[in-house]
């Protein structure tokens, strides 16, 4: 651990303004040699505006940056990565269709030119260098549309390390958003042993929402609040709940999944799962769902929940057994029928499916209840002025206005926009997918209310969580899923829940 070395870079009163809106408050900010830094705030907290400045796309109105004791400017990407400093970012930035090779190199090609013609042997020859020497066991002319979600990030991890290389750093800087969010504990567990062993020759700037992994893989932590610097600290001896409260500024309730407010239903049943199954997905299996009961569906990846889920909103096809909604069934396959019928999706990726990014708030939440604001055939825009209003106060949705694009919005936001969509809509049945990924402890709060207001309004929800914890905290009902088969069905009353450890060893 190297606490008490001089920091690399140094940022000192940091001040960054929008209009209306101070998101750096003279913030102080370093990097030691040989560091894993973990940068922790909620969406809002400043997070976003340090890292852009930190790899050139924005400039800070005040303060003074500082590379190895100097003073410096970052004047845009290419600068910042000549002197050391580059990004993996949760969008990504490799092209699918060109292999890793392609990808690693990609405008440097005449790096590798030998009179005039491009080497692709001498490419390659340099790809596999680098793979080894981030450990990861790929074929470098494999398309990068066929790697893992985790192989892929150590592509970027390796390209920004080959460029620090080509401009002469010893040490670059690679930050690192929210690397661990759509991997597996396995790819996870692999990951962090790589940058462990990689922090010998750079240091790395981790930004996660999950602050178990923080505590246990960086060395220093620096949490930001509200455009401000709460503190920078030793990882070593600190406790989640310690971090939690910095973030939030209190305690965080020990009825984390309110479970205080979970019902149990007790009605008819108003979706049943009939002998449904997808021969290469999963077996036949069959369940219910109450109005306002909400059951979570846990498993390993490849243990069939995804393709389950995917059957039921119509996403893929099913060959076998019948799912209704108030004993009418959607036609198979068809995501469209399964709206009709009552059944809404809120996606796992959802900035690509579950959002029209470009599009305002307001265009967001009014999407599905388009026809209800009609008059006289005609869209009536005061209607939608104020079902858009209704629903952002509705849902605690923090926006400068209901006419922005949802693009510029925190993620927690924009899940919120999403579960207003559907809540507004009447839908009986909601699929949600990993509705909590990648948003700030404040947030999931404000999405576990949400769940709890669907379900008291009447809706059944099948949920997939990020962790057993979440699951087992909002779910009525349980379903243990292993190697494409369901296995065991768990009540989870509030006073009675099942333990991680009893569904853990179903699980594996």
């Amino acid at each position: 651990m190297n606490l008490t070395f001089e920091p690399i870079l140094k940022m000192t009163g940091i001040v960054r303004r929008f209009p209306g809106v101070l998101a750096l408050d003279h913030v102080d900010f370093e990097v030691r040699k040989n560091e894993i830094l973990g940068l922790l705030g909620e969406n809002g907290a400043g997070k976003s505006v340090m890292t852009k400045i930190m790899i050139g796309i924005q400039q800070p109105d005040e303060g003074i940056i500082s590379l190895n004791g100097k003073k410096t400017t970052l004047n845009g990407t290419i600068d910042a990565i000549q002197k050391g400093i580059g990004g993996v970012f949760q969008e990504g930035s490799l092209i699918p269709n060109l292999s890793v090779t392609e990808n690693l190199f990609l405008c440097h090609e005449q790096d590798f030119l030998k009179w005039g013609v491009l080497s692709c042997r001498d490419m390659r020859v340099e790809a596999k260098r680098l793979m080894a020497m981030i450990k990861l066991d790929v074929n470098v002319d494999t398309k990068v549309s066929q790697l893992s979600p985790a192989a892929k990030q150590m592509v970027e991890i390796a390209r920004v390390l080959w460029l620090a290389e080509q401009y002469g750093s010893t040490n670059p800087i690679i930050i690192l958003d929210e690397p661990t969010t759509v991997l597996n504990d396995r790819e996870r567990d692999t990951m962090f042993e790589i940058l462990h062993e990689l922090k010998q020759r750079m240091s790395i700037i981790f930004i996660s929402h999950r602050l178990q992994e923080v505590l246990e893989n960086c060395d220093r932590l620096h949490v930001l609040k509200d455009g401000q610097s709460v503190i920078q600290m030793p990882a070593a001896g600190m406790q989640v709940a310690e971090i939690e409260k910095l973030l939030v500024g209190s305690e965080f309730s020990g009825d984390r999944f309110r479970e205080s407010e979970q019902d149990t239903p007790d009605g008819k049943a108003i979706f049943k799962v009939e002998k449904f199954g997808c021969t290469s997905a999963f077996e036949p299996l069959s369940f219910e769902l109450r109005a306002g009961e909400i059951i979570s569906v846990v498993g390993l990846v490849g243990s069939g929940k995804e393709e389950l889920c995917a059957c039921i909103t119509g996403l893929r096809a099913h060959d076998q057994g019948t799912i209704t909604v108030d004993g009418k069934a959607p036609t198979k396959g068809s995501p469209k029928a399964a709206v009709r019928a009552g059944i809404g999706h809120v996606p796992v990726e959802r900035r690509d499916e579950g959002l029209a990014l470009n599009m305002s708030v307001a265009d967001n939440i009014n999407y599905l209840v388009l026809d209800q604001l009609k008059t006289s055939g005609l869209i009536n825009g005061q209607k939608e002025k104020q079902h858009a209003l209704k629903w952002v106060v509705e849902c605690l949705i923090k926006t400068p206005s209901i006419n922005v694009a949802c693009s510029g919005l925190s993620g927690g936001n924009q899940q919120k926009i999403i579960l207003s969509k559907w809540l507004s809509s009447n839908v009986s049945v909601l699929i949600l997918d990993h509705p909590t990924r990648g948003i700030d402890i404040g947030a999931k709060d404000e999405v576990y209310r949400l769940i709890r207001k669907f379900a008291k309004a009447g809706i059944a929800m099948i949920i997939m969580c990020d962790t057993l914890e979440e699951d087992i905290g909002l779910a009525n009902r349980i379903l243990v899923m292993n190697e494409r088969k369901l296995v065991k069905e768990f009540d989870a009353p509030p006073n009675k829940k099942p333990t991680p450890q009893e569904i853990f060893k179903l699980i594996i």
